[in-house]
């Protein structure tokens, strides 16, 4: 009996353990592999929905089709932002129509963007080593080339193409791309960086996490196994999600749109700067992201370490010169742009009344920035700006008051450029563009807030047209600012 007695605790200890080990096992065990079948080529025809949420707050809705063809592809995409600008809310509508060849590289490409009464168009064909280009904006026509050493891909078909490859995980592939709204070339780099599950809506997916990296951006997509995207997120805030066509489309109220996005990307103070525009001097301590990617140090700003020091220039200094200026040195700044477009009849003989036979470079700048800054009306506008389309619609925020003020100033025979950064108002530093002209020195001018030369708490972080200044999104979310001093 006692024998038997002892068996039957030995059973249950041993089944016990058994259950303790197994258990042991299971809480210790990799997950079994995600499994994503690919396909090797997209042969069917296939129409994807997402809504766009901002910070979780849904703002828009988009569409991507991709239809087979002989030798290759075209896609269509399509998308409608509805966005809330310091009290405003506006809504842009976007359409891009795409072939591509058998390897979903670009042969031809037509981009349109909508936003309240102001268009912009874009028609491009790779030809010969040239991607040529034709853009429609203001009732203006201008045609240019871009030199390619080999043709490029769109954003919108790298994903696809990434899926069909079946690349080795973890593995960076570069890709030469071409972003028809800035008309801008840049290398993307991507990478298949695994597979996982995702949760979308109440269904829960296998997917391939795939790493999109350009112009300092990372974007990452979750995208199945036929090059669907299940899901997209960027740092800024913004993000993809599959959904319905009609499901997609439901949007909510303006009046119930509660996300500002000027407001959203402001950089706060600890304590403000008390009559900003009076100092003369501003220094700043800069965190957050990686000085050397900007060119801080230059004219009136001069940095050590992470600390930026401001000062405002002296109108009592500069050397004026009798326009237009001579030389090859500053042709780069006098010439004109898809976006500038300085020699058009209109700017040229506006300029030729407003001056009315002035000759002196600072008198001309002076005349220029009141003329733009009481001429326009101060309104967030959502749009790729140029000139000629400010100076028809005569309204706009800094974008657009300073490419009228730079094509102007160019047209007069003053060289001038973009400049992108940041500006205080307020308690908080939002990005802001302005301008600078050359009198015998690289001098700020604000059209919008009427400042000549600019306050010092105007921060440079770029300079150039809008192929430039797409690169300011790698600061959005990250830029630190704490003031030093202010005097």
């Amino acid at each position: 009996m006692l024998v038997k007695q002892f068996l039957s605790i030995a059973i249950v200890i041993f089944w016990c353990l058994m259950n303790v080990l197994l258990l042991r096992r299971q809480l210790w065990a990799p997950p079994p592999p995600v499994l994503v079948p690919t396909v090797s080529a997209i042969t069917e025809g296939m129409e994807e929905w997402w809504g766009i949420y901002y910070r979780g707050e849904k703002i828009g809705y988009a569409s991507h089709k991709i239809i087979p063809e002989p030798g290759g592809y075209l896609v269509h995409d399509f998308s409608v932002l509805r966005v809330h600008l310091l009290g405003t809310t506006q809504t842009v509508k976007t359409r891009l129509e795409m072939a591509a060849d058998s390897e979903w590289a670009l042969k031809q490409f037509a981009f349109d963007l909508h936003s309240q009464d102001v268009r912009f168009q874009a028609r491009g064909k790779v030809s010969a080593g040239r991607l040529q280009l034709e853009v429609d904006s203001g009732g203006y026509r201008t045609k240019t080339d871009l030199l390619l050493s080999q043709p490029p891909y769109l954003l919108a078909a790298l994903k696809s193409y990434m899926v069909t490859q079946n690349f080795e995980p973890g593995k960076e592939q570069l890709f030469p791309t071409f972003d028809p709204s800035t008309l801008s070339q840049q290398v993307t780099a991507v990478t298949v960086e695994g597979k996982e599950e995702i949760k979308i809506g109440n269904r829960t997916e296998p997917a391939l996490r795939i790493r999109q990296r350009f112009k300092g951006i990372s974007v990452i997509s979750w995208v199945d196994g036929k090059g669907r995207t299940l899901r997209e997120e960027s740092p800024t805030g913004l993000s993809l999600v599959r959904q319905g066509a009609e499901e997609a489309k439901i949007l909510p109220e303006a009046k119930f749109v509660s996300l500002d996005l000027i407001a959203q990307t402001a950089v706060p103070l600890e304590r403000p700067i008390v009559d900003a525009g009076q100092k003369s001097l501003l220094k700043l301590k800069l965190s957050g992201f990686n000085l050397a990617d900007f060119p801080l140090h230059s004219g009136r700003q001069q940095l050590s370490e992470d600390i930026l020091e401001i000062r405002r220039e002296d109108l009592n200094q500069v050397r004026s010169y009798r326009i237009p200026i001579q030389g090859s040195r500053f042709a780069p700044y006098l010439q004109s742009t898809p976006f500038l477009q300085t020699d058009h009849p209109q700017i040229r003989t506006l300029v030729q009344r407003l001056l009315g036979g002035e000759a002196d470079a600072l008198k001309a700048v002076t005349r220029i920035r009141k003329w733009v800054y009481e001429g326009l009306a101060k309104e967030p506008t959502v749009s790729i700006p140029n000139a000629l389309e400010v100076l028809r619609t005569k309204r706009g925020d800094c974008n657009e008051h300073a490419v009228l003020f730079n094509a102007m100033a160019r047209a007069a025979g003053v060289p001038a450029k973009t400049v992108i950064g940041v500006v205080y108002l307020r308690g908080a530093f939002y990005y802001h563009a302005w301008s600078e002209v050359w009198l015998g020195q690289w001098i700020s001018v604000d059209s919008v807030l009427n400042q000549f030369p600019a306050d010092v708490t105007h921060v440079k972080f770029l300079e150039g047209e809008i192929d430039r200044q797409i690169d300011i999104l790698q600061l959005v979310g990250k830029l630190k600012i704490q003031v030093v001093e202010a005097s």
